[in-house]
C-alpha cells in the first residue's frame, strides 16, 4: 500500500508538471502573438471572408479561372508577395522591441517562436489565396471540374500561388546568406549571419535602425500619397483586379498597424484601441458622414445640398400624353411594353442589357421598314432594382447615344460598358479614402460610392455616352424644354433605413399628391431629389447593398417650410428585389389614363430575373408558342440547401432576410394577376415573357466586376434557352402597325 501511495503521489506530481508546462507554453505563446495581432487579424478576416461570403468566392473565380488576362494574374501574384513580405517585415520588427508589460518575450525558450512566427506568417498569405480558390471551386454548381471546362488553366494558377508561398518561405530563411553572397562582389555590407531571434534587442522604435525607420516612413508617405490619388481618380484602378487591391490595401494596412501597435505597447497605451473608439464614436454621433446623396453632379459626398433650382422637369402626366398620342393614334389597340429587372449585381445589370439589347436587334430587323425601332419605340417604362437599375440604365443610355464607331451593335456597346471592373476602385475607396474618412471629425472625403458612380460615368464614356454623369431629367427633355418621348421612362427603386419604404426615383416632377396616392405606402423620389441629381447617383440609390456601397444620407436643400428632413437609403432589393411593385402601379396608372382617353391598351411585360432559386410564376414553358404567356424552364440549381430547421437564435434572422425574397415572389404573382389575357385571341390580351437566368455551366458573379467568360455563358443561355426568333417575330407583329397577328 505504501508503495502505491507513493507511485500515485509521484504520478500525480508529474501531471502537474506537464500541466504547468503546458499552461507555460500556452500563455508563451500567447504573448508572442500580441506583437503581431493585426496581422493576425487581417489574417483571420481574410478566411473568414473566403469560406463565408459567396461573393469572396466569385472574386477567386474571376481572378483565376474566367479572367483571361495574364497581367491580372501577375497583378495577383505580385500584390500577394507584396502582402507578404510586409506581413513578414512587421512581425520581425515588433519582436525587436523589449515590452516591459509582456516579459515572456524576451524568454530564450520562445526564440524559435520569434523566429518562424514572421516567416509562416508572411508565406501565408499565397497560401490562403490558394486555399480561397479551392474553396470557391466546392461552391461551384458542377463541382470542381464538372460540366465546365478550363481545369488546367485553374491548376496551374493555383500552382503559383503555391509556389509562391514556398518561394517567399525560403527568402524568409535564407535571405542572410543570400545577402552575404551578394554583398561582398558588390562592396556591399555583409549582414549579421545570426538568426533574428538573436539579434539585438531595442527600446524604442528608432533604435530599429535607419533602415527600418526608413521603410516605415516611406510606407506612410505612400499609404498617403495612395489616399489622395484614390481620392482623385478612383476609376484609374480599373483593370488591376480587386484581389490585388485587397492584397496591397492589407501590406498597408499590416505596417501601419504593426507601427502604430509598436508605439503604443512599448509605452503601455492602446493606441489601437483609442483610435477604434475615436472612429465608433464619430460614427455614432455622425461627426464624419461623407455618404451623402448627391444632388447634383458638381456635388461631393461630403457636402450639404444647396438649395435647388426651379423644377424644370416634364410632367408625368405630360410625358404619358404625348407617349400616347404618338404611338396609339389610329390604332385600335395600343400596345405598351414594360420592363421590370431585379437586382443581383453586375449579373443583373448584363443579363438585362443582353435581353433587351438582343429583343431590340431582332425586332428590329424584322420590321416592315428597316431601322424603324420598335421595341424601344413603344417600351414604356422600365422599374429597375439595384444591378437591373444599372443594366436598365445602359440599354437607355445606348439608344440616346449613336455608336461612336461603325459596326458597334448595342448589344457589343453595353457589354463593353458593363464589362469594366467597378469592384476595383471601390474597394480601394473603402480601404484607403473612406478608411481614413473613419478617423477625422467632419466629412472631407467622396465616399466609396462615389468610386463606383465615377467608374460607371467612365466607362461609358468609353461608348461615347455621357448620359451617367448628367441630370436624370435630362433624358427627357427636348433643348426648347418640352417633354421628350424619345426614351422610356426609368423608375428606380431603393429602400429607406428607418421607414423600410420603397422609395421611388424617376425623372419627373412628384407624381403623387394627396388627391392621387400613386405609390402605396412609398416615397416618391421626386419630392425629395434635386431636379438636377445625375442618373449615376440615382442608380446607385437603387444598388447601395450591404457595405460594398454605403447607405446614403438624403438632405434636401430647400429653405422652405416645412423644415428639412434627412432620410437614409439603401438597396432596393431590402423591401423587395422584383421591382415589379412599382411596374404594376405605373402599369394601373397608364391604364387608367388610357380609359379616360378612351383608349385600348395591350401590355406586353418583360420580366428578367438573375437568380436561378427563385420560383417560376409563369407556367408556359411552350417554345412554339411563347406568348401571350412564356418562361424557360430552369433545371433544378445543384447547390440548392435542403429545407432544415433554424435555431432559435438564428431564427428570426433568417426570417427578417428571407421575407425580402417572398415580397418579391408576391410582387411577381400579383403583376402576373393583373394582366388581362385573351386565351381566344392572344393578339388581344396582355402578355407577360419572363427571362430567367439559369444556374448554368460557368459561375456568374454577384458583384460589380465580370469578366469576357461570363458574358459567353449569359449569351449561351440567351439563345439556347429562349426561342428568340419565335419570340420576335411575335413580338414584331404585335408591335407593326396593321400588321395581321396569328397564333
Amino acid at each position: 500500500m505504501p508503495t502505491t501511495t507513493e507511485g500515485m503521489r509521484k504520478r500525480g506530481s508529474h501531471l502537474r508538471r506537464r500541466w504547468r508546462h503546458m499552461l507555460g507554453w500556452t500563455a508563451l505563446l500567447l504573448d508572442h502573438l500580441k506583437p503581431v495581432r493585426v496581422s493576425l487579424l487581417v489574417l483571420a478576416a481574410a478566411v473568414v471572408v473566403f469560406v463565408g461570403v459567396d461573393q469572396a468566392a466569385e472574386l477567386f473565380i474571376i481572378a483565376l479561372w474566367t479572367d483571361p488576362s495574364e497581367a491580372r494574374y501577375v497583378a495577383l501574384l505580385a500584390s500577394g508577395a507584396l502582402a507578404g513580405v510586409a506581413i513578414w517585415y512587421a512581425a520581425r520588427n515588433a519582436y525587436r522591441l523589449y515590452y516591459p508589460r509582456w516579459p515572456a518575450l524576451q524568454d530564450e525558450r520562445a526564440a524559435p517562436l520569434r523566429d518562424w512566427v514572421p516567416r509562416l506568417l508572411g508565406a501565408l498569405v499565397p497560401l490562403l489565396l490558394a486555399l480561397g480558390y479551392g474553396v470557391a471551386l466546392i461552391k461551384l454548381p458542377h463541382g470542381p471540374c464538372g460540366e465546365t471546362v478550363h481545369c488546367a488553366q485553374r491548376s496551374w494558377r493555383a500552382l503559383g500561388l503555391v509556389i509562391e508561398c514556398l518561394v517567399l518561405l525560403v527568402f524568409f530563411i535564407t535571405r542572410r546568406r543570400l545577402w552575404g553572397m551578394v554583398s561582398p562582389r558588390y562592396r556591399l555590407r555583409s549582414p549579421p549571419r545570426s538568426s533574428p531571434s538573436a539579434e539585438k534587442r531595442v527600446w524604442r522604435v528608432r533604435d530599429l535602425g535607419t533602415v527600418p525607420c526608413v521603410i516605415y516612413a516611406v510606407v506612410v508617405v505612400l499609404n498617403i500619397v495612395a489616399t489622395v490619388l484614390i481620392a482623385l481618380r478612383p476609376e484609374a484602378l480599373d483593370g488591376i483586379g480587386p484581389l490585388a487591391i485587397l492584397l496591397i490595401a492589407e501590406a498597408f494596412l499590416c505596417l501601419s498597424g504593426s507601427l502604430i501597435c509598436m508605439i503604443g505597447d512599448r509605452r503601455g497605451v492602446p493606441l489601437l484601441s483609442a483610435m477604434l473608439l475615436l472612429s465608433a464614436s464619430l460614427h455614432g454621433l455622425h461627426l464624419n458622414d461623407n455618404h451623402k446623396v448627391r444632388q447634383y453632379p458638381t456635388m461631393s459626398t461630403h457636402q450639404h445640398p444647396a438649395t435647388p433650382p426651379a423644377d424644370t422637369r416634364p410632367a408625368f402626366d405630360d410625358y404619358a400624353n404625348a407617349w400616347l398620342d404618338d404611338r396609339c393614334a389610329g390604332r385600335a389597340i395600343c400596345p405598351v411594353i414594360l420592363v421590370s429587372s431585379e437586382g443581383g449585381g453586375i449579373r443583373a445589370a448584363a443579363w438585362t442589357a443582353l435581353v433587351l439589347s438582343r429583343l431590340t436587334a431582332l425586332v428590329d430587323a424584322s420590321a416592315p421598314s428597316p431601322g424603324e425601332p420598335l421595341v424601344a419605340r413603344y417600351l414604356f417604362a422600365a422599374s429597375g432594382v439595384s444591378g437591373g437599375s444599372l443594366g436598365l440604365a445602359t440599354y437607355v443610355s445606348l439608344l440616346q447615344q449613336p455608336a461612336p464607331a461603325p459596326g458597334w451593335t448595342q448589344e457589343q456597346r453595353a457589354q463593353d460598358v458593363l464589362g469594366h471592373d467597378f469592384l476595383a476602385p471601390t474597394l480601394a475607396n473603402a480601404f484607403f479614402v473612406d478608411f481614413t474618412q473613419r478617423w477625422l471629425p467632419g466629412a472631407w472625403l467622396n465616399d466609396r460610392a462615389r468610386a463606383l458612380t465615377r467608374a460607371w460615368e467612365s466607362a461609358a464614356r468609353t461608348q461615347g455616352v455621357t448620359a451617367f454623369e448628367q441630370p436624370f431629367s435630362a433624358l427627357y427633355r427636348q433643348a426648347d424644354g418640352t417633354v421628350s418621348t424619345a426614351l422610356p421612362a426609368l423608375f428606380f427603386n431603393s429602400t429607406t433605413v428607418a421607414e423600410g419604404r420603397r422609395f421611388v426615383q424617376h425623372p419627373f416632377r412628384p407624381i403623387g399628391t394627396p388627391q392621387r396616392e400613386v405609390w402605396t405606402a412609398a416615397f416618391d423620389g421626386s419630392s425629395w431629389l434635386d431636379p438636377r441629381v445625375p442618373l449615376s447617383e440615382v442608380v446607385l440609390n437603387s444598388a447601395r447593398f450591404t457595405y460594398i456601397s454605403p447607405a446614403g444620407t438624403l438632405e434636401t436643400g430647400a429653405r422652405n417650410p416645412p423644415a428639412p428632413r434627412r432620410l437614409q437609403l439603401v438597396d432596393g432589393g431590402y423591401f423587395e428585389n422584383s421591382g415589379t411593385t412599382t411596374l404594376l402601379e405605373v402599369m394601373r396608372l397608364l391604364r387608367t389614363k388610357a380609359t379616360q382617353r378612351k383608349q385600348t391598351l395591350r401590355f406586353i411585360v418583360i420580366h428578367v430575373s438573375n437568380d436561378p432559386q427563385i420560383s417560376d410564376f409563369v407556367d408556359n414553358h411552350d417554345a412554339a408558342h411563347p406568348w401571350p404567356f412564356y418562361s424557360a424552364l430552369c433545371p433544378p440549381a445543384p447547390s440548392a440547401k435542403p429545407d432544415s430547421v433554424r435555431g432559435e437564435a438564428t431564427a428570426p434572422f433568417d426570417a427578417l432576410l428571407n421575407t425580402r425574397n417572398a415580397r418579391g415572389d408576391y410582387a411577381r404573382v400579383q403583376l402576373l394577376h393583373a394582366l388581362k389575357p385573351n386565351d381566344a385571341d392572344p393578339a388581344q390580351g396582355d402578355m407577360l415573357w419572363h427571362f430567367r437566368l439559369c444556374p448554368g455551366n460557368y459561375p456568374i458573379p454577384l458583384g460589380w466586376t465580370i469578366s469576357s467568360s461570363v458574358f459567353t455563358e449569359l449569351d449561351r443561355q440567351v439563345t439556347q434557352e429562349y426561342p428568340l426568333a419565335a419570340m420576335a417575330k411575335a413580338l414584331q407583329q404585335q408591335l407593326a402597325p396593321g400588321a395581321q397577328v396569328s397564333r
